[in-house]
């Protein structure tokens, strides 16, 4: 069975974590929402259960419905009995009916109402769940946290994420006031204060909405959130964000909501003291994302590395001028019969799409060889690979002797490159998750990651990008100093030199995988080590890393 997973699948297990309805007593070391595909698995595993429990409610509604004829039948013989007086004993079938009725029959309805009646499915539950793993519940924080990355780098309203439209695409779905209640939780947890007061004032006008709660098929459990707990978090973001005023307001108004919680009423005394002598001034927050920078070409990486994301950064039309596009046939003689469609979308430095490199039956069978076998995404640290919220996706490294297409792909990769292959690492194969992300970064070694990754293989030279899938929504490669935004096409592959000639890390090709709003995103990366390339790439009479670096 094929499934379209995508954020609105997200949200729904956003839902169910929120709900309880997923738990992890026998959790193992999978990790769910840093990977769709992985995800995609839970589906499958929840049908299972929901058929077990559609076995459950069977099971239990057939003896209820024993219990209920039997109940029936002894109210009436009870009722004729009591209408008769003594005369009901007269007959002696009455005195035997009686006696059984509090002796054999009774006896064997106290049987059926004290037997665990679909015991048998539960004991397949728990099997089922001790051979299976399950998202534990610290991975609520790593959905939410996708969900707001999404919401920032593409500066999506909360209205409009709440009610199921994401970068202007309306989906069949919402968020409940609990949902909204923990984002905003996160958020201020994260210390991200406009995010906590917006998704907070979301959670409370669902909440206190009438018609929100009457179409909402978790109304109940809304119903019941603490007004208390939602005004605590206004508060506080409004006075991290200035709007004293506000806040002052806010804090009053959560003193009378609940007197009772000493904790309310001495957040307000320490606010009130902190700002004595201060004016109370209202702050407009409406708008839920930081002001843009007057000059976004002179702002930081990671700032950079967003707008591209968001297409805010990008080449003027005088820019791309001069780009072209056309068959590449001089690297080797077999692209005569058959030449590469190449894409210019820079010249200095190089970056190059090949269009049509893979095709569908190739790319299932390199899916095919990846599943099950991929792990949480690590980066190059100190002291070997981590895990980091750099990079939240799974991957698996695999040789080409894995598979003959692996090692097919590699002789593509030549063609593409003109670069020797021979020393290039394993082909990773990569999947990401929710809000999947890989936030900006080079490929090439520090000299201090370079020790631990084969130097006498050399440095990254160049990297060749596949794109095993379509991505519906988010999920480019963004390139923050070339202005570039490579979106997702299924068979295609971008090509980009890492280092200069000279060998020297090239600054300019900082890039990042953007957030993934709607869709699942595999990618294969082919990273082509510096070794035995000069006579591939020869070094230049002058260090050119200085010249483009100036």
């Amino acid at each position: 069975m094929q499934f379209k997973i995508n954020l609105i699948f997200v949200i729904n297990y956003l839902l169910l974590f929120v709900c309880g309805g997923v738990h992890n007593v026998f959790a193992g070391n999978t990790e769910f929402f840093s990977s769709v595909h992985q995800m995609s698995k839970l589906v499958q595993l929840e049908s299972v259960l929901l058929q077990q429990m559609q076995k459950y409610i069977k099971i239990n509604e057939n003896k209820l419905d024993f219990l209920k004829d039997r109940l029936a039948m002894l109210e009436r013989d009870n009722r004729e009995a009591l209408e008769e007086g003594l005369n009901y004993f007269d007959s002696p079938l009455n005195k035997y009916y009686l006696t059984k009725r509090l002796t054999v029959d009774w006896a064997r309805i106290e049987n059926i109402m004290q037997h665990e009646s679909g015991k048998k499915t539960l004991n397949r539950i728990a099997k089922y769940e001790s051979t299976n793993h399950y998202p534990e519940n610290s991975e609520l924080d790593g959905a939410i946290a996708g969900f707001l990355r999404i919401q920032e780098v593409y500066r999506l309203k909360t209205a409009d994420m709440a009610q199921g439209i994401l970068d202007g695409v309306k989906y069949n779905i919402s968020l409940d006031a609990r949902l909204c209640l923990d984002i905003a939780k996160y958020a201020a947890k994260e210390n991200n204060m406009r995010f906590t007061h917006s998704w907070a004032l979301e959670a409370l006008k669902r909440l206190q909405d009438p018609a929100e709660v009457s179409n909402n098929p978790t109304a109940v459990l809304a119903e019941k959130l603490e007004v208390a707990e939602i005004l605590e978090l206004l508060a506080t973001s409004k006075k991290n964000l200035g709007d004293l005023k506000g806040a002052n307001q806010t804090y009053a108004e959560l003193v009378q909501l609940r007197p009772d919680i000493e904790n309310y009423t001495r957040e307000y005394l320490v606010f009130l003291k902190e700002n004595v002598h201060k004016e109370y001034v209202s702050v407009d927050l409406s708008d839920e994302h930081e002001p843009l920078p007057a000059d976004l070409h002179s702002t930081d990486q990671f700032t950079r590395y967003k707008h591209t994301c968001n297409g805010l950064l990008k080449q003027s039309p005088s820019e791309e001028r001069e780009l072209r596009c056309g068959y590449l046939t001089e690297t080797d003689p077999f692209l005569l019969l058959a030449p590469l469609k190449a894409e210019e979308l820079n010249h200095h430095p190089l970056l190059v799409l090949y269009h049509d490199v893979l095709s569908d039956a190739e790319i299932e069978i390199m899916k095919g060889l990846s599943d099950n076998r991929i792990v949480r995404a690590t980066v190059a640290g100190i002291n070997g690979s981590v895990v980091s919220e750099l990079r939240t996706s799974q991957f698996v490294f695999m040789p080409r002797t894995a598979h003959k297409l692996l090692e097919a792909i590699d002789v593509r990769a030549e063609q593409m490159t003109d670069l020797n292959m021979e020393y290039s690492e394993d082909h990773q194969f990569q999947n990401y998750g929710i809000g999947g992300h890989y936030g900006q970064h080079y490929d090439w070694f520090q000299s201090e990651d370079l020790l631990i990754s084969s130097r006498e293989m050399g440095n990254r030279i160049a990297t060749v990008l596949f794109y095993l899938t379509d991505v519906e929504q988010g999920g480019g490669t963004a390139f923050p100093f070339l202005k570039r935004l490579l979106m997702p096409k299924k068979g295609d592959a971008a090509f980009w030199y890492n280092l200069h000639a000279d060998g020297v890390g090239d600054l300019r090709n900082l890039h990042g995988g953007c957030p993934i709003i709607v869709g699942s995103k595999w990618v294969l990366n082919r990273w082509i080590r510096e070794n035995i390339q000069s006579d591939r790439r020869p070094c230049e009479l002058w260090p050119d890393s200085c010249r483009d670096c100036a």
